[in-house]
Formats: C-alpha cells, sequence, structure tokens
C-alpha cells in the first residue's frame, strides 16, 4: 500500500470518528460509565467518606464534634449558698425591724399614760403648735427608718426643726458628697468593695443626722409635757415616764439592712450572669449543632453519586473507550465480526461425552460468534495459512484465537495455535497448560518444533497443535525477531491453520503473515488505541480482517497443571 494510501485510510477513519452525532457520542460514553460498576462504586465509596470527613473538619462541624467530647467552657456561678446568705439577711432585717416596732410601741404606751394637766389657751396653742411639728419630725423619723437611703435622711435634714442646727447641715453636705462619688462608681459595682464602703459612711451620716431627730424629737415631747403640766414633771412622775434607748436597736437594723443589701445584690448578679451564660450556651449549641445522621447520610450519598458519575463521565470524555460493534465499525472502518463473551450457561450436549468435558473451560467451539468470525476468515483464506491475532488484552485475543483454532480443528483442519507473546503466556493460562519450555527454547534451538508442541484436545477426535510461549521476559532482538517469523513460516507449511497470538507490539514487529484479526474490549480499549493499532497496521502493510468485541467479564485463567 502506498503512503498516500495510508494515510488518506487514517484521514478517513479521523473524519468517521468525528462524524458521529453528538447525541450519539454522549450516550455511548454514558453508557460505558455505567457498565463499569465496580470502578463507580470504588470513586462513589472513597467520595463518600471524602465528604463525610470533609464536613466534620470544617469549622462548624468540627465546633460540633469537639463539643460531643469536651466540656463546656461556659462558667456558671453556683447561686445556692448567695440564696441562704440571702435568706439569712432577710430574716435579721425582720427581727429587727419587729424589735424596734415593739420599743416604739412601749414609748407610744408610755406617753399616753400621762394624765394632761390644765393649760391655759396660751400654752394650748403653743403645745399645738410643738405637737404638730413633733408629729412631722416624727414622720421624717418614721420614713428614714423604713427606707435608710439617702434621699429620706436629706429630708429629714431639711426638716424645719432641723435646718438651722449647724451638725445637721454639715452632716447633710458630706451626705451629698458621699452619694456623688458612689454615683461615679456607676450601677454595676453593686458588690465593689468602695462601694460598700461609701454605702456604709453614707449610711453613718444618715444614722447621725436620725440621732440628732431623735434627740430633737425628745426635746419636744419634754416640751409638750411641760406645757401641759404647766411646769416640769416631779421626780416621780420623771421616773414614771422615762423613755426607752432605741438607739442601739436602730443601730441593729441598719446594720441587718445593710447586710441583707449587699446579699441581695451579689445574689441578682450571680443570677443575671447565670442567664449570659445560658443565653452564651444555648447561642453555641445552635451554631455547632451537628445535621442529624441521617439527612447528613443521604445528602453524602447524594452528592457522592452526582461527583462520581460526573468525575468518570470527565475522563470517559478526555480518553473515550469502545461502547459498542457500531462505535469500533465507525473508528476503525472495518467490519465488526461478532461479540465475543463468556457463556453464562454450557449447553447440554457439552456435558455428554467426555472429549467436551475434558475440554478446557475457556473453549467453546460451538458459540456462534466464534463460527461466524471462522467462517469469515475461511472464506478469504490466506496462501501462507497465517493469521495474528492481537489486541489490547492479552487474554481476550488469547481466549478468542483460542476459539477458532478449535473451530476450525473441528471442520477437520489441521489447526497449529502459537502463542508468541512471551512474557505473558496467554494461550498457557488461558487452556491451563503446564510449564513448558516452547518457543523459547525453539528459538535457543534448545529444542526442536515436535518436542515443543502440545496437543490440546476440542472435540470428540479432533486435537489442535499448541507452542507454548515458554515465558522468557527478555525482549527479542532483530535477529531473534526474523528468525521467529521464519519458523512459524516454515511451521505453517505443515498445518492447514496457524494462527499466532502476540501483543500489539510484536504484530508489527514479527508478524509472519499479512491476515490480522484485531480483539477490542468493550469499555476497556481505549478508542485512540484502537484507532492507532489498525491504522499502524495498515501502514505497515497488514490486512486487517476486521474486529472482534468482547462484551461482559473478562476471562479467567484456570489454575494451571503442575
Amino acid at each position: 500500500m502506498s503512503s498516500t494510501g495510508t494515510y488518506s485510510r487514517a484521514a478517513l477513519t479521523t473524519r468517521r470518528l468525528r462524524s458521529a452525532p453528538r447525541a450519539v457520542w454522549l450516550g455511548a460514553r454514558a453508557r460505558n460509565v455505567l457498565n463499569r460498576p465496580r470502578r463507580l462504586l470504588a470513586v462513589g465509596t472513597a467520595l463518600f467518606l471524602g465528604i463525610l470527613l470533609s464536613y466534620l473538619f470544617l469549622p462548624a462541624g468540627a465546633h460540633g464534634v469537639l463539643n460531643l467530647f469536651r466540656g463546656d467552657l461556659v462558667e456558671w456561678r453556683d447561686t445556692t449558698l448567695l440564696k441562704l446568705r440571702e435568706d439569712a439577711a432577710r430574716q435579721r432585717l425582720t427581727a429587727a425591724d419587729s424589735a424596734l416596732a415593739y420599743l416604739r410601741f412601749q414609748t407610744g404606751e408610755l406617753m399616753a399614760s400621762i394624765t394632761p394637766r390644765s393649760m391655759t389657751p396660751a400654752q394650748a396653742v403653743v403645745r399645738d403648735s410643738v405637737a404638730a411639728g413633733a408629729a412631722a419630725l416624727g414622720a421624717l423619723l418614721q420614713r428614714a427608718e423604713n427606707a435608710p437611703l439617702p434621699e429620706s435622711f436629706r429630708s429629714l435634714a431639711r426638716s424645719p426643726l432641723l435646718v438651722d442646727d449647724p451638725r445637721v447641715r454639715a452632716l447633710a453636705d458630706s451626705l451629698t458628697d458621699i452619694e456623688r462619688e458612689r454615683d461615679e462608681l456607676g450601677s454595676g459595682a453593686t458588690v465593689d468593695p468602695v462601694f460598700v464602703a461609701l454605702t456604709t459612711q453614707a449610711n453613718e451620716l444618715g444614722r447621725r443626722i436620725t440621732t440628732l431627730g431623735e434627740a430633737r424629737l425628745a426635746a419636744l415631747a419634754r416640751q409638750v409635757l411641760s406645757l401641759e403640766g404647766g411646769a416640769v414633771p416631779t421626780a416621780a412622775d420623771s421616773s414614771s415616764v422615762a423613755l426607752p434607748d432605741s438607739i442601739p436597736l436602730v443601730e441593729g437594723r441598719k446594720a441587718a439592712w445593710i447586710a441583707y443589701e449587699v446579699s441581695r445584690r451579689s445574689f441578682e448578679t450571680a443570677r443575671r450572669a447565670n442567664a449570659t451564660a445560658d443565653s452564651v450556651a444555648a447561642g453555641a449549641r445552635a451554631r455547632n449543632q451537628l445535621a442529624p445522621i441521617p439527612i447528613l447520610v443521604v445528602g453524602a450519598l447524594i452528592l457522592a453519586a452526582a461527583f462520581t458519575f460526573a468525575i468518570a463521565l470527565v475522563d470517559e470524555m478526555r480518553s473515550p473507550r469502545v461502547a459498542d460493534g457500531v462505535e469500533a465499525e465507525r473508528l476503525t472502518g472495518l467490519r465488526m465480526l461478532g461479540v465475543a463473551r463468556l457463556r453464562s450457561a454450557v449447553p447440554a450436549e457439552r456435558t455428554r461425552r467426555a472429549a467436551d468435558r475434558t475440554m478446557p473451560a475457556l473453549l467453546d467451539p460451538t458459540f456462534d460468534t466464534y463460527r461466524v468470525v471462522a467462517w469469515h476468515l475461511a472464506s478469504q483464506w490466506p496462501k501462507n495459512g497465517i493469521v495474528t491475532v492481537t489486541g489490547d488484552n492479552a487474554l481476550v485475543a488469547a481466549t478468542v484465537a483460542s476459539n477458532l483454532a478449535a473451530v476450525m480443528a473441528n471442520d477437520a483442519r489441521v489447526t497449529l495455535l502459537i502463542d508468541a507473546d512471551l512474557p505473558e503466556e496467554p494461550v498457557r493460562r488461558i487452556l491451563g497448560l503446564p510449564r513448558s519450555p516452547g518457543l523459547s527454547a525453539v528459538l535457543e534451538n534448545r529444542r526442536k518444533w515436535s518436542e515443543s508442541l502440545v496437543g490440546v484436545a476440542v472435540g470428540r477426535g479432533r486435537t489442535i497443535d499448541v507452542l507454548p510461549a515458554g515465558g522468557r521476559e527478555a525482549p527479542l532482538g532483530p535477529a531473534e525477531s526474523q528468525a521467529l517469523v521464519g519458523e512459524i513460516q516454515r511451521a505453517a507449511r505443515r498445518h492447514d491453520v496457524t494462527i499466532v497470538v502476540t501483543s500489539l507490539a510484536g504484530a508489527k514487529r514479527f508478524r509472519a503473515g499479512d491476515d490480522v484479526l484485531v480483539c477490542a474490549t468493550q469499555t476497556s480499549t481505549r478508542l485512540a488505541t484502537l484507532a492507532r493499532t489498525v491504522v499502524s497496521l495498515i501502514e505497515d502493510g497488514a490486512r486487517v480482517r476486521g474486529v472482534v468485541l468482547w462484551h461482559g467479564s473478562l476471562p479467567v485463567p484456570p489454575r494451571a497443571v503442575a
């Protein structure tokens, strides 16, 4: 074939490949992706685990997982002791209030027991005025005792009966200064030692103002008594109306009130801090909460399935593989001779005769695909009787070649099957033959052809001669390649049919005949490899008879005999 014809054939093949409709092309790629479930399962499982782990290692997911194994970082304060202190302070304040109220009741009873004496109208007017002032001052004192606050103390100091007293004015000014300093500390310093000290000083000043007010009230009471009696009471009267001292009880009540206020504010501060901690913890749990496990798993499965199909489809688009026979024919421009596969069920006639039961498991000369391919080859059988079977998968090529040899042998042809794939030895593996020197020993002149041939039964009274490869690892040199071609051509003269199994590289280097049969594997053989193989063989002068497509599971060699 001329160089121009060769390049025209390659260009024609490329044009045919590109002329496939886009929908057909995409459909073929999608079928190839779906026809490789193991690869999809492996990639999908890896992506599924990767998606789950990536979610867990994201910031929110990582915090959620860590929170499952570590304690809360928010600190809560124990308010039990603070509550007990507040209750005890309240009880002491209640007891002090009760004691002071009882003392005042006794004082009122004593003052009421004094029998008033006759007074002049002028004395009555004075007595009423003094009594009114005493009543107003008593109300202010009662207010200061019930609510010992700076405002109550200032109202007492502004009383008309005390405002002229310089001692009261000095105490009121000091109270105002202390109140100003305490306000500067702010409302959040309720348990600050400085705040407590200023509060104590303010209460001390208020107590002094209250003491001066009570002294003034006692003076007014004596004045009322003197006005009602017209004179100062006698010693007997004075002893009968002696008022008890209320200052210790007032001081005790003020101390109880201060203790109660401090404990109450401490308890309220702790409660507010705990409420803030609860809010922070609730927000953290809401942010770090993991999604429900079923939803997480379903979401990861959906994403993994989508990404797996997309990745597999992109890989298939970048390096497409043979999807079916129509695509192989359109790509190569050759005839698709048949689709070979492993038969799921052995025909019943294969188990009747001993010769069929002893036949290797992968030999099936009754399969229609092999018979059609054999008839196609026999219709234009090469003159030298040599057909080379090659492909990207050595086991597939050996299986197809062995079955073609079996069909030819059953048609009463003397058949020779040569395994020229020296490193892989696919024929020996497919037929389950024991190891032997084979073709390697023949090339090295260590054995003769007749000594290296192995007979394999392929039917009733039918056998084929098999020349195993011999398992040579070193590649053949140019001289050895020429010697191999000569040996194959010499052996072919003694047989009707000679089928040589070799690799794609071997079909180019030491091809003994021009007729070549190319084997491709569906969803495995790349379109570029198939097109390059066919074009290169045609360029080398080979006559490619057609393509055999292998579909389904790959052949598994039986265990070889020791």
